[in-house]
């Protein structure tokens, strides 16, 4: 299969990229004590350019101290040039080209500011300090050049100071930098000045702005966007990298959007930006195959396509589609998990991907086993078979053991839920990445100790994963009340007025699936409704609740199940005193649906029977802790690494 559009070259200024891929620039969290980079950041950029990325960029860079949080690399100091400088000759030794974004952070992160840091937004700059960093920007386009970059790109956009200068909504000042629509862009179009004056003529600049200004209580018009952009052109920027997003609504979920949203979700509004302005346009959201971005290019929706996930998913994106082999892409499924949550979790030194665990440490390969070991995988769930897929590779002998009559584990039943068909086809992937590997699979074949013992295995790893255990509620085994595992599998089909017990990641979903069908669903959650969805996709839930017709109840203990009655008690706090008041509650039903009670499956007998004949047993997964598939790839990384 041919890209031809995808692959066609195009020249900006100076520079000519062999075709129309870009990796934008995302937060890693892999800079070190804030001027500093490791292997791991090179490996994760050279990965790119190696499989034919036509040009990476480099995540913010901050141009001074004040708004330069810990996770964030800054570009202000002599040795920021020198750490840069050894990213940026990597990536120009494997035929790569970078970029870098230069960015002041204003508000946005504050959550990560220490006593280094200093809040900068509309209302506390004073016009020397504005005037002051736009000076501080040309510095850094100077810097720049100097670290080897081959191009740079202006941060104006998702609530950083830029764009909180060019909004009506966050700049409220009366003064030449404020009010009106002259006046809001001037801050901005005077460090286009500076940037251009102080970098090579035929450097290209791009200048990512968002293509929607939207969910305040005052917004730029269309008008002003395409205005702003064209004026911004003629002072010297040569490419429009379009987004969208904030961080003061609804509508941060476009900066890092889940799969709520589909795939190509904001193309046409970029589309409609692009017909106005003067300048190349390249844009984003959620293009995750070469098919949807050969199409953006082929039918001049945009110029080049930022493919950020996608490369995160599979550093060899590009090469694969190239080739011609669509198919062997390991696809971004838009769950959020490693690489927009791991940011704000402190377990993570860096970003990951569910889908690849590999993802930020590309620089360590995978090594091939001087000693060869059969390794057996109890359990071919998404986590068993990404432990037999990096085994395979690295020289060993894996053996999947899988109870049921197809791999995939629970990720097969994930993609029931609506708008999460990607989870059922990622499981599908995989089992066809074993079957293309040569992976020895057995199905329908449940281990005992006896099998361990007569498999005789050098190692054995267990990911067998979660399974429901009733919880104590009186009446749980009634006639009506099923479990989430037999309305997913197709066992139990509640029709009418449906109480689903627990609304946290499985609970919303089902709920969902419910409502979707038909029924009338009440959730009840012990504690707070959507505990456990990841944070951009908790945002989506009540929207989605609202689509259709769900009632959601935090702290709800639901305490008996009477035939059609269900009896809770909900606890309510008074935000002011404090004060909680509790009442006794009884609700009238078809059917209950039970979301919570996963727990991890027994496996002592399997370890009892590995440590009797002295063979390493690994546990990963839902095995170890009913968790997200996140953990389950990542542990199955780190113990096939280790065998």
């Amino acid at each position: 299969m041919a890209f031809d559009a995808l692959f066609s070259p195009i020249k900006i200024r100076g520079l000519e990229l062999p075709n129309r891929v870009v990796l934008p620039g995302m937060n890693t969290k892999m800079t070190r004590d804030k001027h500093f980079i490791d292997d791991n950041m090179i490996g994760y950029h050279v990965a790119k350019a190696k499989a034919g990325c036509a040009l990476n960029v480099f995540e913010v860079a901050s141009i001074c101290p004040e708004p330069h949080a810990y996770m964030y690399m800054g570009l202000y100091e002599d040795e920021d040039v020198n750490q840069l400088k050894r990213l940026t000759d990597a990536v120009h030794a494997v035929g790569g080209r970078m970029s870098i974004q230069l960015w002041h952070g204003g508000f946005t992160p504050q959550q990560f500011f220490d006593e280094t840091n200093k809040l900068e937004t509309p209302d506390t700059c004073t016009v020397e300090r504005l005037q002051e960093i736009v000076k501080l920007f040309g510095r850094g386009a100077r810097m720049a050049v100097a670290a080897g970059f081959d191009a740079v790109e202006f941060h104006a956009a998702h609530s950083y100071l830029p764009h909180e200068m060019l909004s009506p909504g966050t700049n409220h000042r009366t003064d030449e930098y404020g009010g009106s629509f002259e006046n809001r862009c001037r801050f901005l179009w005077e460090i286009v000045e500076e940037v251009r004056a102080n970098i090579p003529e035929d450097m290209p600049f791009f200048m990512r702005v968002d293509c929607i200004d939207e969910l305040m209580q005052q917004t730029m018009t269309e008008q002003e966007i395409v205005d702003f952009i064209n004026i911004a052109a003629d002072k010297g920027v040569d490419v429009a990298s379009l987004s969208r997003g904030n961080a003061m609504s609804f509508a941060t979920v476009y900066e890092v959007p889940p799969y709520e949203l589909e795939p190509g979700f904001n193309v046409e509004n970029i589309y409609k930006i692009k017909k106005q302005i003067k300048i190349p346009v390249m844009g984003v959201g959620r293009i995750n195959t070469p098919e949807l971005a050969n199409k953006v290019i082929e039918e001049g929706k945009f110029d080049l396509v930022g493919i950020g996930r996608g490369q995160i998913a599979d550093p060899q994106f590009v090469q694969k589609a190239k080739e011609g082999h669509p198919e062997l892409i390991r696809k971004c499924i838009g769950c959020d998990q490693g690489c927009y949550d791991a940011v704000i979790d402190p377990r993570f030194k860096s970003i990951t991907c569910t889908r690849n665990p590999m993802a930020c440490l590309e620089y360590k390969g995978l090594p091939k086993t001087e000693t060869p070991k059969k390794v057996m995988i109890i359990g071919g769930g998404m986590g068993g078979m990404m432990a037999a897929e990096i085994l395979k590779q690295r020289g060993h002998n894996p053996v999947i053991f899988e109870a049921s009559d197809k791999l995939g584990g629970q990720f097969l039943l994930a993609g029931l839920a609506p708008m999460k068909h990607e989870m059922t086809e990622a499981a599908q992937w995989e089992a066809k990445e074993v079957e293309r590997l040569g992976i020895d699979v057995r199905l329908n074949t449940k281990v005992t100790a006896e099998t361990i013992a007569a498999e005789k295995p050098d190692e054995v790893i267990i990911a067998i994963g979660s399974d429901y255990v009733a919880p104590a509620i009186k009446g749980v085994d009634g006639e009506h009340v099923y479990t989430q595992y037999q309305v997913l599998r197709g066992e139990a089909n509640p029709t009418g007025n449906v109480c689903v017990v627990g609304c946290g990641s499985v609970g919303s979903e089902l709920a969902e699936l419910l409502a979707d069908r038909g029924c009338k669903v009440t959730c009840l959650e012990k504690k707070k409704v959507g505990n456990d969805l990841t944070m951009l996709r908790s945002m989506f839930f009540r929207p989605e609740c609202q689509k259709y017709g769900i009632t959601a109840q935090g702290f709800c203990n639901v305490t008996e199940i009477d035939g059609h009655t269900v009896k809770y008690s909900q606890t309510v706090v008074n935000r002011q005193t404090k004060e909680r008041t509790v009442t006794e509650k009884t609700a009238e039903f078809d059917s209950v649906v039970i979301c919570t009670g996963i727990t991890a499956r027994p496996s002592d007998d399997l370890k009892a029977e590995c440590e009797k004949l002295g063979v390493p047993a690994h546990v990963i997964g839902d095995a170890k802790q009913a968790r997200t598939a996140l953990w389950a790839t990542r542990e199955a990384y780190e113990v096939a690494m280790e065998i």
